[in-house]
């Protein structure tokens, strides 16, 4: 009943009868005067209003000559904002001096300009969703695609939540109380601040696990194990809150999302449940396993997988923006999302018109590194090397990332594989792998051996000599160390 009294409401407001936009003039005019009689005013409005925040015109204009001023670093007041409004060659169209003189005299205190502030800026957030949707009720009437025009609805919805974030300086002792409550915390479990855990001892303990927002990129020459090892890291991630194939009481299942342009989703699953299972994937694929004990880890393998939250999209022609919608939709219907895998980055396009493949790489590579921060989840993103370590027989360095420098500066970690032995059967190191952590933005780098398992398509840690060590997650850490708290005696500032 109360839904449908504020539906009639709504019909009956003057402005939806008339079809006016949201707008105040009051509060337009009020913030405009306050930014003449108080020179502290500028000081917070500048960085927070827009021109285009401004219904009427003359305002705008107004407001342009008021920023002019204040960034030439020039008082505001009635004389210097005619003047610029002339300078611009706007004084008519902005309503004269007279006009100028009429804000001045408005209102006789700036004291509520924050509230006039809010206003100007909701309406204006109004009328940016107006015109979206007006944008996106054109593309409908002219029956364009319907799946790149729920991509364009949701772009444009999403760029005018975006448009309105303001990036406001915070004093420096809130990121530093922050910071040492981190350490606090880590002094007390060095778990408490970890990452997503890859499943691979060493890598965890170099990483310190994949973090929100993280691009990840992994790369490797052809037939090297890119995307066994990306779906290895899914695998142990998606299944990590099943114990002997039973859902964990107390961890939750994570959500993970693969868009494999390569193989098809039944590949993909063939591949995982060999590697699951520890079964020969060439032997499965032809039909011949051994006997019931095989079989029973395949069934073992399915039901974990099963109850895993994995979600696959094997659409070859996708771009970023498609990868970036689907995984919206995917976090608003599951409520979460924990990683995403790409497979892999050269078949994919940009979808913009590019001079060549070098700007389009460029573009693919900004646009997943700005999909995993609105995300917030770790995006690994698998791609080609060129042939130059191989033909020189070296180790992979960032310098033969494919086609554009730009995915070294996007990543946020850079990882490659890499077998120098892969091939050579006579071999003792045949199946010894490394995995080179070439760019690590928040921690070191280094390299970690892994083992190579050809039979079931998948990576496990290294058993050697120099084998990291296994972790007790239910050890006792730092026995005998003072936290922050005792040594504050709890008046730590945070």
């Amino acid at each position: 009943m109360a839904t449908a009294k504020r539906q009639d409401e709504l019909k009956n407001h003057p402005n939806v009868k008339g079809q006016v936009p949201p707008h105040s003039e009051e509060a337009e005019k009020a913030l405009l005067g306050c930014m003449l009689i108080d020179e502290n005013v500028p000081m917070e409005l500048i960085s927070l209003v827009k021109p285009s925040d401004f219904y009427y015109r003359a305002n705008k204009l107004v407001y342009e000559a008021m920023s002019a001023i204040w960034n030439d670093n020039r008082p505001i007041d009635l004389v210097t904002v005619t003047q610029e409004l002339d300078r611009m060659g706007v004084l008519a169209e902005a309503g004269g001096a007279q006009y100028v003189s009429e804000l001045s005299n408005f209102l006789p205190t700036s004291a509520n300009f924050r509230a006039h502030a809010d206003i100007v800026k909701k309406d204006s957030q109004l009328r940016q969703l107006m015109e979206a949707s007006n944008s996106i009720l054109e593309k409908c009437y002219a029956g364009e695609d319907a799946l790149s025009t729920l991509q364009y609805a949701e772009k444009a919805v999403s760029d005018v939540a975006e448009n309105q974030g303001i990036s406001a300086l915070l004093p420096f002792d809130e990121a530093v109380n922050e910071a040492v409550a981190d350490f606090d915390a880590l002094l007390r479990d060095p778990l408490a601040r970890r990452g997503l855990q890859t499943g691979f001892r060493g890598l965890d303990g170099l990483l310190g696990g994949l973090h929100g927002g993280d691009l990840v990129i992994i790369a490797a020459r052809p037939g090297q194990g890119k995307t066994s090892i990306g779906m290895n890291i899914i695998q142990q991630v998606a299944t990590a809150h099943l114990t002997n194939g039973e859902p964990s009481k107390t961890q939750d299942p994570k959500v993970c999302a693969i868009f494999s342009l390569e193989m098809p989703a039944s590949q993909l699953a063939k591949r995982m449940i060999a590697s699951v299972a520890k079964v020969d994937f060439s032997r499965l694929a032809k039909g011949e396993l051994k006997g019931a004990e095989e079989w029973k880890r395949i069934a073992a393998a399915r039901s974990a997988l099963c109850r895993a939250k994995i979600f696959v999209d094997d659409t070859s022609l996708t771009t970023p923006m498609d990868i970036l919608s689907k995984c919206r939709r995917l976090k608003r219907e599951q409520k979460r999302l924990d990683l995403v895998m790409v497979d892999y980055l050269t078949l994919m396009s940009s979808g913009k018109k590019v001079e060549n493949r070098q700007q389009d790489v460029s573009e693919i590579s900004r646009t997943m590194k700005l999909a995993a921060k609105e995300l917030d989840v770790p995006l690994l993103l698998l791609s080609q090397l060129s042939r130059g370590s191989e033909k020189e027989k070296r180790k992979p360095q960032m310098s033969d990332l494919r086609e554009s420098g730009a995915i070294e500066q996007d990543a946020d970690i850079i990882m490659f594989i890499y077998r120098p032995h892969a091939g050579e059967d006579d071999s003792p190191d045949k199946d010894t792998a490394e995995i080179i952590v070439a760019k690590h933005r928040n921690g070191p780098l280094g390299t970690v051996k892994m083992k190579w398992v050809g039979e079931n398509v998948s990576f496990e840690d290294y058993d050697g000599d120099d084998a990291p060590p296994k972790r007790d997650e239910n050890a006792e850490f730092h026995k005998g160390v003072a936290t922050l708290s005792e040594v504050t005696d709890g008046d730590a500032p945070f």
